[in-house]
């Protein structure tokens, strides 16, 4: 297979479909791949936790599978790593000259540090990874890899330069509605797991702070947020985080479209129901009446 070179596909693009975690699930995948086309999407990226390569079943048969439909649709789908990847398989696709790694002609892993500008001029950055929350519960090489973790090496790929929109897994610190939401949380988690998953965050926090984004988008947290934030420093600066739901949901609010030109974003269910003011027009305003306590913080 030749990769092909697809970051002039992410760079010229008006109009980016943004996923959050899909752990893998294909038939997810592909009807929020039907309804990003039938708004004219071609350009999809998943926020990490891909979940499609991953041990255990014909992952290469299911890849080759969504890159036919995603022929059909000639869509691209480009993702960033989460903290539920097969890094060891991951990381045996080589970084083309496009700084990318495709694992299909359509399907391609965005690494740490990657930087492209878009086509109206506005600059994006890419800083994956995150701590599983759950680490005591997995095995090394099956269920979870060292790998997953942000490193000095990777805040220093990523670099000091100014993006206007950061793309990632994880979320920076001091976002006041998951910090509260996370506070509800914490009980379900030993202690062990809830420091390794704050050293994470607070790595990925650093990263964060070096780009100073106007935008950051992320996953991770299977809860949708939308807060803009103030941070203080040398050089102060706001933030609009927003963070995507999870797969599996018909109501959940796990897919947005950013507009590269005026960063609007608009959100809609995965069956093509447009969202409003975190309600969804015609439906109750409960958007998700599945509670989903029992897996919170970043366990897929």
């Amino acid at each position: 297979m030749t990769p092909r070179t697809g970051c002039d596909t992410l760079s010229a693009a008006s109009r980016i479909g943004f996923l959050g975690d899909t752990h893998g699930d294909l038939e997810h995948v592909l009807i929020v791949s039907r309804t990003m086309h039938a708004r004219d999407i071609q350009t999809l990226v998943v926020l990490g936790d891909f979940g499609f390569i991953w041990p255990g079943h014909n992952w290469d048969n299911v890849l080759d599978k969504l890159s036919r439909r995603l022929t059909v649709t000639a869509q691209t789908l480009y993702f960033v790593d989460g903290n539920h990847e097969d890094f060891t398989r991951l990381y045996r696709f080589p970084l083309t000259e496009d700084g990318l790694r495709w694992l299909r002609p359509n399907i391609a892993h965005i690494p740490r540090g990657w930087r492209t500008t878009l086509a109206s001029g506005k600059t994006l950055a890419a800083l994956g990874g995150a701590n599983s929350v759950d680490v005591g519960h997995r095995r090394e090489g099956t269920s979870w890899w060292p790998a997953e973790s942000v490193t000095e090496a990777d805040l220093a790929t990523l670099g000091n330069q100014h993006a206007n929109v950061l793309i990632g897994h994880d979320a920076p610190l001091n976002v006041p509605s998951l910090d509260t939401w996370l506070n509800e949380t914490d009980r379900w988690w030993p202690a062990a797991g809830i420091h390794y998953s704050a050293a994470g965050r607070a790595m990925f926090h650093r990263g964060f702070l070096q780009v100073g984004a106007e935008l950051y988008l992320g996953g991770h947290y299977h809860r949708h947020f939308d807060e803009t934030v103030d941070y203080d420093g040398d050089s102060p600066f706001t933030t609009r985080v927003v963070l995507l739901d999870k797969n599996g949901s018909e109501r959940a609010i796990s897919q947005a479209i950013l507009d590269t030109n005026t960063l609007h974003i608009e959100y809609f269910t995965r069956n093509d129901q447009t969202v409003s003011n975190k309600y969804i027009i015609g439906v109750d305003p409960q958007l998700d009446s599945k509670a989903d306590d029992a897996a919170p913080a970043g366990e897929s």
